[in-house]
């Protein structure tokens, strides 16, 4: 007999019943997530072992947003780069002419030259009643005229989550002074006119882009909710009221390309050592494709891409490092291209024939922008991070502008960055959210207009 536990004796043959039950146990279960990953099984005992295997790395992010919300903490505002201690002071507030608008958005310039034109930063700001997402505009002086607070309102089919959980990730400016915009983890896609008033709210889950077709009757976004492709969604909505005219699904282009497998990469095919298994592909990997952008090739560029025409949709999926361009109409892939580009996001069409691509360059040292000619594969790296201490790792959004510069918003460095044709920064910006410590906000796009595109005069709210 074994000594007393808790006050009773345990038979040695019990203790060696729970120790080969445990051993046992846990050799079946390893079993049955080998057999689940290796053979891509869909059965119940395969499935529970997955989802329990995966426990230990799902719950802790579960008490770590608890923790947050118990301490009332934002999720997307704080982030961990910074501009160094050396150029700190370079920094300035940025003039504004609002008596109530965001505060905290600091301000450098750089010896590259400025491009001479009205700017919006997308972001995470600083407001009296808190830290609010904001699209603020500034003048070609770069005075701080105008903002649209960028809320979820109206009548929706979900509630919307608190400020801290959402992030604004999709804008786009009209020339009437209104703006449309969407939020990663939001409920809806928003048009807001000059005043900030909503003219229209779409129920659903839309992300990443929001692109206005050279029709100016339709913009193109994105909508994704689970690993199925059915659920991938590009995405047309009319501008007038937010109607979703069209919708194209990942399973579509995957059923009428089927000779054409790059959609497919992050979908393992069952392996089974001694069968030859016709006709069963594996199950979709979480987050197969990651859409990230989708952009219509204007008409007054198409001379300029023989291979395309009007109206192609260029795309960018994350997860599989890939860009391709598909006519929407056939659904045919015209064009493809995997690993030039590492995570991306935010492909554009280029005067020059060329696509530019904001190549995040995920878990390595450096992000960059390139340009990748269709016809030859050519790559050209445009801006190189190196240079300019340039990284973020996820999200990120490029735009090309007059004089052969660029603005580029790198999201996780909460930093909007313009270079000159040159190579050299010429404008640098960052929110700050509060000075101690100091806490900075997350940028999510910025957008540049040339001078004659706005005329503040126009537009009159009592906010300007």
């Amino acid at each position: 007999m074994l000594d007393r536990v808790l006050g009773k004796t345990i038979p040695v043959w019990i203790v060696a019943a729970i120790v080969l039950f445990f051993s046992v146990g846990t050799v079946a279960f390893g079993w049955f997530v080998k057999r689940s990953i290796d053979r891509e099984d869909e059965g119940l005992m395969a499935r529970a072992a997955i989802e329990a295997a995966s426990f230990p790395a799902t719950i802790g992010p579960v008490f770590l947003e608890i923790g947050r919300m118990l301490h009332n903490e934002v999720d997307y505002t704080e982030i961990a780069a910074r501009p160094s201690e050396d150029r700190w002071s370079e920094f300035s507030p940025v003039a504004s002419k609002l008596e109530d608008g965001p505060k905290g958005l600091i301000m450098r310039r750089g010896p590259g030259s400025p491009a001479r034109g009205w700017r919006i930063i997308v972001g995470v700001f600083r407001l009296d009643e808190g830290f609010q997402h904001a699209a603020v505009l500034l003048s070609p002086d770069l005075e701080m005229v105008h903002y649209w607070l960028l809320t979820e309102d109206g009548q929706l089919d979900a509630t919307p989550e608190p400020p801290g959980r959402v992030f604004p990730h999709g804008f786009s400016a009209l020339r009437d002074g209104s703006v449309i915009y969407t939020f990663d983890h939001g409920v809806s896609l928003h048009r807001k006119d000059w005043c900030g008033r909503t003219m229209w709210a779409t129920s659903g889950k839309f992300s990443h882009t929001v692109t206005v077709d050279d029709t100016v009757t339709t913009i193109w976004t994105l909508r994704s909710g689970s690993a199925d492709p059915e659920n991938n969604l590009l995405v047309q909505v009319a501008l007038e009221d937010g109607r979703v005219v069209r919708q194209i699904s990942v399973a579509d282009i995957i059923s009428a390309n089927p000779e054409i497998d790059i959609l497919e990469l992050r979908r393992p095919h069952a392996d089974f050592a001694q069968e030859n298994v016709k006709g069963r592909p594996g199950r979709w990997t979480r987050d197969p494709f990651h859409l990230n952008d989708v952009e219509p090739l204007p008409r007054d560029l198409a001379d300029r891409f023989p291979m395309f025409a009007p109206g192609d949709l260029l795309i960018s999926a994350r997860e599989i490092n890939l860009l391709f361009v598909l006519d929407p109409n056939t659904l045919a892939i015209k064009w493809w291209i995997i690993g030039a580009t590492i995570r991306q996001h935010d492909p554009d069409w280029l005067s020059n024939g060329r696509v530019s691509v904001f190549n995040n360059r995920m878990a390595r040292d450096y992000s960059e922008i390139v340009e990748i000619d269709p016809s030859t594969f050519a790559r050209t790296v445009t801006v190189d991070g190196r240079k300019i201490d340039f990284y973020s790792r996820v999200r990120g959004k490029q735009q090309s502008i007059p004089g052969g510069g660029w603005l580029i918003t790198s999201a996780q460095q909460g930093r909007t960055v313009e270079v000159s044709s040159g190579g050299e920064v010429a404008l640098e910006f960052y929110s700050v959210l509060r000075d101690e410590g100091p806490l900075f906000g997350l940028m999510s796009e910025a957008v540049f207009l040339p001078e004659e595109a706005i005329d503040l005069a126009a537009f009159q709210c009592g906010k300007s």
